[in-house]
């Protein structure tokens, strides 16, 4: 038992990748906060975990309030976080122009001042948000802790559109620089950046786009949710403990560094 007793808060954790990773932590010992947009979401993966006495909740991470509101209902239920699974994230919105890629071959001059602004409120302020609440309440309690944070290989080269990119690119620095910062106080930072997985998100992308990626994988495969899974395990656990600051990008090869 890895994780045995500690407490995760896990965003986007009502499906793909966010479920899997609550599913995995649960079976290792950890009592899991399932938070997803729908609170239905998170409740069904609660009643897929290990144990008992976990939580489940509903969070729109890119509003600042509700990230404190479902952080101090957590604080309520378990009296303490141990670790936070900065998940919740999105690779496209309305207005991004991504339904003219097709059409066109270019998804920039298409994109809508509410449409890059939306995606990078979820996928970077929603990254900060939740980590600075959950610092909180670690450092509240003089507790070591673990953040990982979700980026992509989209975080690492060309890859992507301008606004997911972007988005991703940020992630790996707002990991490094709370890394740098938390580090003092016994809290690891690290990221994942996986490669093409497959999950709901990935069944929105067309094809023209995915194919590619899919036939330049070394490894000859697409990955799943529990590749990430395991990585996660491994990142949360005492195994990894002269680890932070860093990125680990499960993706079959496409990317090399």
């Amino acid at each position: 038992m890895r994780l045995a007793d500690r407490v995760f808060v896990v965003t986007g954790a009502g499906s793909g990748i966010g479920r899997e990773i609550a599913i995995r932590f649960a079976a290792e010992g950890a009592k899991i906060a399932a938070v997803d947009l729908r609170a239905e979401t998170a409740a069904q993966t609660v009643g897929m975990l290990a144990g008992q006495g976990h939580f489940s909740g509903a969070v729109d991470v890119a509003s600042g309030p509700s990230v404190v509101e479902m952080f101090g209902a957590v604080d309520r239920h378990f009296g303490r976080v141990d670790g936070l699974v900065n998940n919740a994230g999105v690779d496209h919105v309305p207005g991004d122009g991504r339904d003219l890629l097709m059409k066109t071959g270019q998804q920039t001059i298409h994109m809508s001042d509410e449409g890059f602004t939306k995606l990078m409120a979820i996928n970077v302020n929603g990254v900060f948000f939740c980590l600075r609440e959950a610092v909180k309440l670690m450092q509240r309690d003089k507790r070591p802790g673990v953040v990982l944070n979700m980026s992509s290989i989209a975080g690492l080269g060309p890859n992507g559109n301008v606004s997911y990119a972007a988005s991703k690119h940020a992630v790996l620095g707002i990991t490094r620089a709370t890394a740098r910062e938390l580090g003092r106080f016994g809290i690891r930072v690290n990221a994942i950046c996986p490669g093409v997985i497959d999950t709901p998100m990935t069944a929105g992308v067309p094809e023209f786009a995915l194919a590619p990626l899919k036939q330049a994988t070394p490894l000859g495969r697409t990955g799943t949710p529990a590749d990430i899974a395991q990585t996660a395990v491994f990142l949360a656990s005492d195994e990894s403990s002269f680890i932070t600051g860093q990125w680990i990008s499960p993706n079959g090869g496409l990317v090399m560094c």
